[in-house]
């Protein structure tokens, strides 16, 4: 590989991490709306419990699913759980 070769492979990969980045930044802005809405919901729906009941249900499902991603969901299943009206010591 040539020094020309090489620079064109270096600034395709930067185009691809840029890229990378930019859907990154989507994705999280994505989420962070669609958890606004969800909150808006959640906190006006008048069966909270019943839907609590449901969410760990779905929340087991989805962890057992993609174990490798358990971790990550922890934290973001504590908050909709505040939501929804249990408290975790």
């Amino acid at each position: 590989m040539d020094s020309k070769e090489l620079q064109q492979a270096v600034e395709l990969h930067g185009q691809n991490i840029n890229g990378l980045m930019e859907n990154q930044l989507a994705l999280t802005a994505q989420v962070q709306v669609l958890q606004a809405a969800l909150a808006t919901v959640l906190l006006r729906h008048p069966d909270r419990p019943a839907l609590l009941a449901a969410f760990q249900q779905y929340m087991k499902i989805c962890k057992d699913s993609a174990p490798q991603l358990a971790g990550r969901m922890e934290a973001l299943e504590g908050g909709m759980l505040a939501l929804l009206g249990q408290h975790q010591a």
